[in-house]
């Protein structure tokens, strides 16, 4: 019988392999279980009432429309943070028709930060399909951002019947928000309302013009080079008794013209 001896330095060099190999597994049983408690440990957190929603804040907003905006935010405080999505909520809020722009951020760790935007009033217009009583208020869009009477009072009015729903464009507004635009103060006192008459065809542009205190009329022709046209207004009504005055015509800026109340001349 044969009998192998195996050199004792040969012995030595398996057993460190051997050894060395169960350190190798026991790494990676030790870095399979770290990343398995940092997986628990994320989830835990993500899911503990620490980071549940507690606070929310509405910035840039009137004090009188933080009950519509709750109504529209759909929130419930304890809500799990990370479970909010804020895209729909954002969506929510800019339906609204007075609502410029929206941005809805969470802020870590139990907190969601709203900013918003209103849009801001500048014309009121005539709202036939709701009665005389009732006007719609667009801001510098031409967008409606609201219907309403009396605390709207003290904005110039064009005078043509909306038909634009809330949160639409009211696109008959747009020449008369142009004017409005371009209209000083000193001259706007002389103002009683903007008119607006509407081209015949796809290629005729509407016409516009001033119901001006004293029962005079100016006529500013398409809604085009309106700064120059008001400058030659402004120009005329220095110069003129506006009570004898049925008509003045801007429509050529460089050339106004004027018609008189014929019993004026009597």
């Amino acid at each position: 019988m044969t009998t192998t001896t195996i050199d004792p330095r040969l012995r030595a060099r398996r057993g460190a392999v051997h050894r060395a190999e169960g350190r190798r597994r026991l790494r990676f049983v030790l870095l399979g279980l770290a990343v398995l408690g940092l997986l628990f440990g994320g989830w835990a957190v993500l899911h503990s009432p620490l980071l549940d929603l507690d606070h929310i804040e509405i910035n840039g907003l009137d004090p009188l429309r933080l009950a519509e905006i709750e109504e529209v935010l759909d929130l419930e405080k304890g809500t799990a943070l990370n479970a909010i999505d804020t895209a729909p909520i954002e969506a929510r809020l800019e339906a609204l028709p007075w609502v410029l722009t929206v941005s809805v951020a969470k802020a870590w760790p139990n907190r969601v930060q709203i900013e918003v935007i209103e849009r801001v009033a500048v014309a009121r217009m005539t709202k036939g399909n709701i009665g005389n009583s009732r006007v719609a208020v667009l801001d510098a869009t031409g967008t409606v951002m609201a219907e309403g009477g009396s605390q709207h009072a003290t904005l110039p009015l064009i005078s043509y019947d909306a038909d634009a729903r809330l949160g639409q464009v009211e696109a008959d507004a747009l020449a008369g928000l142009a004017l409005i635009e371009v209209l000083p103060d000193d001259l706007y006192v002389w103002v009683e309302k903007i008119t607006y008459t509407p081209g015949n065809s796809a290629e005729a542009r509407g016409v516009i013009g001033l119901d001006l205190v004293g029962s005079a009329e100016a006529n500013l022709g398409e809604a085009t080079l309106l700064a120059d046209k008001v400058e030659a207004l402004r120009t005329v009504l220095a110069g003129v008794d506006l009570s004898c005055i049925r008509t003045i015509d801007v429509a050529v800026p460089d050339f106004p013209t004027i018609r008189r109340d014929p019993r004026c001349n009597s």
